[in-house]
């Protein structure tokens, strides 16, 4: 039987996401104000994007947790930290490295024909040119985990999980898709995010859990991080094992769902 869905209860869902997108980069902005309290040296604050990125993130978790506490709702089951069958975090590990190499190729190629304007790249590659330059380790405290794990509650935990409870799984995959790529800033980064969180969102839809989407997340997050270049061997094979992947865990949900 098809589901039905109240008008009301989409916009309902729909006024939500958007109010915990918006308290999102407001406690960005706060974090960075109770910063520039502490440290009044703005010389200092402007070679601290790396570390802010970490504290930002930090906080940004806590005052979620922290809402939802005062809220007497349960922070975990809201953000949709369930278990998941333990195999699919490899699973979710070889995906995220293939869909960064994969994501590489097409950008790569696309970039080549012309298509993309220099500005594009160049706003691009500005944006995380002090990723580039920070050290290995705060690279992957600030790129390669932080930001998955906020990302992943917000978009797929608050956002999609309030979505998916009024309208059609896929309508809430896209609109959760697009503001994960709004959040991304750049144009470049609006369409690859947008790309990246419709596959994520599926991957939540199918495990009703962020745990193995994280798991994803920080995989492609470091896979990009630490590569110096791209192989285009390696970036051709990446896309068959992303397919079989994809395969796979629709073939396990099909059957239990049998």
């Amino acid at each position: 039987m098809k589901k039905k869905y109240s008008r009301q209860g989409v916009f309902a869902s729909i006024g939500l996401s958007l109010i915990f997108f918006a308290l999102y980069f407001i406690l960005q902005i706060l974090s960075i104000y109770l910063v520039s309290l502490l440290v009044p040296n703005t010389e200092y604050i402007d070679q601290m994007t790396i570390q802010l990125s970490i504290i930002s993130s930090c906080i940004t978790v806590l005052a979620f947790a922290a809402l939802y506490r005062a809220a007497g709702l349960s922070f975990t089951k809201e953000a949709y930290l369930n278990k998941a069958p333990g195999r699919f975090y490899i699973n979710t590990v070889i995906m995220g490295v293939s869909t960064a190499f994969a994501i590489a190729l097409v950008l790569g190629l696309v970039e080549m024909s012309g298509i993309i304007p220099d500005s594009w790249v160049q706003a691009q590659n500005d944006t995380y040119s002090d990723v580039n330059a920070a050290s290995p380790l705060m690279k992957f405290l600030s790129v390669g985990l932080m930001a998955p794990i906020v990302e992943e509650i917000l978009f797929r935990g608050l956002i999609l999980g309030t979505l998916k409870k009024n309208m059609h799984p896929w309508i809430a995959i896209l609109l959760s898709a697009l503001l994960f790529g709004v959040a991304h800033g750049t144009p470049i980064g609006i369409i690859y995010a947008t790309g990246l969180g419709i596959l994520m969102g599926w991957l939540f839809v199918k495990f009703n859990s962020i745990l193995p989407v994280m798991v994803f997340h920080i995989a492609y997050n470091c896979t990009v991080a630490y590569s110096e270049g791209i192989s285009l061997p390696v970036a051709i094979i990446s896309i068959p094992i992303l397919v079989f992947e994809i395969i796979d865990i629709k073939r396990y949900y099909r059957g239990k769902q049998k």
